[in-house]
Order: structure tokens, then sequence, then C-alpha cells
């Protein structure tokens, strides 16, 4: 079963509503640049969350002490480092015992080729669309490049997907890919989400997965 990640969450109403549904990971993005930036107390809409749900704190360039602070915080399951962050940093964080996950953008073969020096140090990879902004572009890249993908690190596809193209993602066979990372599309003109849009998204990828 594909897991599901919604990200860009943080205001308390919309994690509980999204909380609600049949996805895997919830994603919580600490960059102040970001309009999803976590700038309200959220914790005890965190904690509510039903225990399946891995939380996930979104980080660009930050320092550790920040990263460490909010992993205690939120009680994080995994952090994502979208920035320019080293394979050194990702092993830091690794022998603190905690779950790495590196996004890379992908826009030809070539952003490829870094991605195995992380292999060691990292849970997951998710592979998201370039864009100056480090993510949130809503806007795909050509996903035959993954085809170039060499390395044995699962990772989730992130970078414009919504109920208009999940089908299409869907039909990709790469056994690596273990699921999907979706934000921007599915949120209304306040950057929350709009739970129609996340229950149809949700049902599209269940009910393909029962064909």
């Amino acid at each position: 079963m594909k897991k599901i990640k919604i990200c860009g969450m943080f205001n308390p109403d919309n994690i509980n509503a999204v909380g609600q549904e049949d996805i895997d990971l919830m994603g919580f993005i600490f960059y102040p640049k970001s309009k999803r930036f976590v700038a309200e107390d959220i914790n005890t809409a965190v904690d509510n969350l039903p225990s399946h749900i891995k939380k996930v704190g979104v980080f660009v360039n930050a320092i550790r002490e920040d990263v460490m602070q909010k992993v205690e915080q939120y009680h994080l399951d995994y952090i994502q480092l979208h920035g320019d962050e080293t394979p050194e940093e990702c092993q830091y964080y690794q022998q603190q015992h905690i779950n790495v996950i590196k996004a890379f953008s992908i826009g030809t073969t070539l952003d490829l080729d870094k991605v195995a020096d992380y292999s060691p140090y990292c849970t997951l990879f998710v592979f998201d669309t370039p864009t100056a902004d480090y993510g949130g572009s809503g806007k795909t890249f050509d996903w035959q490049v993954l085809k170039q993908y060499k390395a044995d690190t699962p990772y989730l596809l992130s970078g414009g997907l919504g109920t208009h193209n999940i089908t299409q993602a869907l039909l990709l066979t790469d056994e690596r890919l273990i699921g999907f990372d979706v934000n921007s599309k599915l949120e209304n003109k306040q950057y929350q989400k709009d739970i129609k849009q996340v229950q149809l998204l949700v049902n599209n990828i269940r009910n393909y997965e029962r064909i």
C-alpha cells in the first residue's frame, strides 16, 4: 500500500480534520520563509493525531539546535531536510537516532548523481520539482528522469501532485516509489487543505490499490 504524506500543515483545526483521513504521514514546515510555516502553537493538535500517522518536521538549512528542539517538542518521527544539507549533516542526525528524509530537486538525470552519497544516512528520499523556494511550487517534473535512479533507498514522489494527476503517478512501476508527498494542489487560498480534495485524493489512491 502506498504511503500518503500530506505536507504543509500549520492550522490546528486543519490538522485535526486531515488527521481523520486515511493518511500515513503529516508534514509540518519549520522554514520561516514558507507560506506554510508553523508560526503558532500546534502542540495539542499534533499530540492528538492518531498514533499511526507519522509526524514529519520539514527544515531548510536549519541549525542543529533548532532541529533537535522541534524533534523533542513535537515528538517527530522523521525530519525532512529540504535544503542544501550535506551527507555529513544527515549522518549527524542519524547518529542521534532520528529518521532522516532528504529531499532533492530533480530536473535532469544529473540531479540524481549526488543522491547515492546520502543513502547510508537516510530512511527515505523525497524527489521534488526544482524551485528557488525549496519546494511548494505546485509543478511536476519529468518523472521519466527517475528511470536513471540507481540507489536502493525508497522515495516519495512530490511536486504538483493532486487529484488531477495522481492516477498517472500510480502507474509508475518503480518498487522504490513507496508513496506520495502532497501539498499545494489540495489547498484553498489560505494555504489550508481542502478536506474534500484530501478525501478525493485518498480515495483515488486506495481504490486504485484495490483493483
